[in-house]
C-alpha cells in the first residue's frame, strides 16, 4: 500500500484527545454531551477505525498478490511494530510496583502482558495500566481477523459478518451490559462490543472500491462525516451508549473523504511535517502516556504531576521513536514477502 497522506495527522489528533482527557481533572465539558466528540474514548475510536481498515487492505493486497496470506511475517510485522516500547514500559511499571511506588497488581499487570486486559476484573485495575484495554483488544483482532480471511475470502461474507459483530454489539450494550453483573467489569471494553470500530475499519477496506463508486460527492461524503460523528449530540439518551458505533460510520467517511483527495488543499495541509511527526510517534506517546498520565490526574509522585507528567511522556516517546521503534520498522521490511 501506498502512503496515505493525513492519517498520521489524524493519529496525532487522536493521541491529543486521549492525553487530553487524561490530563484534564474534572473538566466542565466532560458533563457536557459535547464531550463525547472529543473524549479520550473518542480519540481511540479513530485509532480502531485506521487500524482495522489499514490492516484489512494490507492483508487483502498480500492475498491477492501472493495467493496466500503468510502469517507468520504477519504477527513478526506485528509484534516488531508494538513490542519494544510496550516491553521498556512494562519494565518500569514492575518496578514502579515492586518498590511501591504504585499499586501493586501483579495479577493485573500479568492479565495486560498477556492482552486480555480489556477483561480485567475492577479489582485488578490499576491507572497505570488502563489504557492497555485497547492493546489487548487489537492483539485480539490480529489473532482472529487474519485467519478468518483466509478462510472467508467472499467480500459479501465478511461484510456479512463484519454487520453481524457491530448488531451483537449493539444488542450488548442495549441489553445486556445495564445488568447488574457486569458492574464488576469494564464490559464495554470486552471483545464485543469494543470490536465493533475496528470491524467498521475492515469493512470500510473491503468495499472500499464500491463506495468510491458510489459516493463520488466529496461534499455528500463530508455531511456524512459530520451527521455521524456527531451523533451523540442529537441521539435520544436511552441509546446514547451505542454512539460510539455511529461515530466510527463517521469516522470511516473521513477516512474514504481523505484517500479519495490526496491532492486537494485540505489533506496537504493535514499532511504537515509536525502533526504527521505526532502522529508517526502517536504509540509512543500512548503507551508511555499510561506511566505518567495514568487514566487520570491525582498522583502524588513528581513524575506524574502537571507539567513534567505531558514532557516526560513527550520526550520518553521522541527518544523511544528515533532510538529504539526506528530500528525495528526498518526490520519490518524483511518481512514483507512470501518465500
Amino acid at each position: 500500500m501506498k502512503y496515505i497522506k493525513g492519517f498520521d495527522t489524524l493519529r496525532a489528533i487522536s493521541i491529543s484527545m486521549v492525553v487530553i482527557a487524561h490530563s484534564l481533572p474534572n473538566f466542565w465539558l466532560q458533563e457536557s454531551r459535547g464531550w463525547h466528540l472529543i473524549s479520550g474514548d473518542t480519540g481511540v475510536l479513530v485509532f480502531f477505525v485506521i487500524s482495522g481498515f489499514l490492516i484489512t487492505s494490507l492483508l487483502f493486497n498480500e492475498k491477492e498478490k501472493f495467493g496466500r496470506i503468510n502469517f507468520k511475517n504477519f504477527f513478526i510485522r506485528r509484534f516488531l511494530r508494538l513490542l519494544p516500547p510496550l516491553v521498556l514500559f512494562y519494565l518500569s511499571i514492575l518496578v514502579l510496583m515492586s518498590t511501591g511506588m504504585i499499586q501493586e497488581t501483579y495479577i493485573g499487570l500479568g492479565i495486560s502482558v498477556f492482552y486480555l486486559y480489556n477483561f480485567v476484573p475492577n479489582k485488578f485495575y490499576t491507572p497505570e495500566l488502563g489504557h492497555t484495554w485497547s492493546l489487548a483488544l487489537e492483539e485480539q483482532f490480529y489473532f482472529t481477523w487474519p485467519f478468518i480471511l483466509t478462510r472467508i475470502m467472499k467480500p459479501r461474507y465478511l461484510l456479512f459478518l463484519g454487520f453481524l459483530l457491530v448488531l451483537i454489539s449493539i444488542l450488548f450494550l442495549l441489553f445486556l451490559y445495564p445488568m447488574q453483573f457486569f458492574g464488576h467489569f469494564k464490559a464495554q471494553r470486552w471483545f464485543i462490543p469494543a470490536i465493533s470500530p475496528i470491524m467498521i475499519g475492515s469493512m470500510l477496506a473491503i468495499s472500499r472500491d464500491w463506495l468510491e463508486q458510489k459516493f463520488r460527492s466529496t461534499t455528500l461524503m463530508f455531511v456524512c462525516f459530520l451527521v455521524l460523528y456527531s451523533t451523540p449530540l442529537y441521539c435520544p439518551e436511552k441509546i446514547l451508549i451505542i454512539s460510539p458505533i455511529f461515530q466510527s460510520f463517521g469516522i470511516g467517511c473521513l477516512l474514504l473523504l481523505i484517500i479519495k483527495n490526496q491532492n486537494s488543499l485540505g489533506v496537504q495541509i493535514l499532511n504537515n511535517k509536525v502533526t504527521s511527526y505526532i502522529g508517526k510517534i502517536s504509540y509512543g506517546i500512548y503507551v508511555y502516556q499510561g506511566l505518567f498520565l495514568r487514566t487520570g490526574p491525582g498522583s502524588e509522585w513528581w513524575f506524574q504531576q502537571f507539567p513534567q507528567n505531558l514532557i516526560l511522556t513527550l520526550v520518553i516517546a521522541i527518544l523511544s521513536f528515533e532510538l529504539i521503534e526506528k530500528y525495528y520498522l526498518k526490520k519490518k521490511k524483511e518481512f514483507t514477502t512470501i518465500k
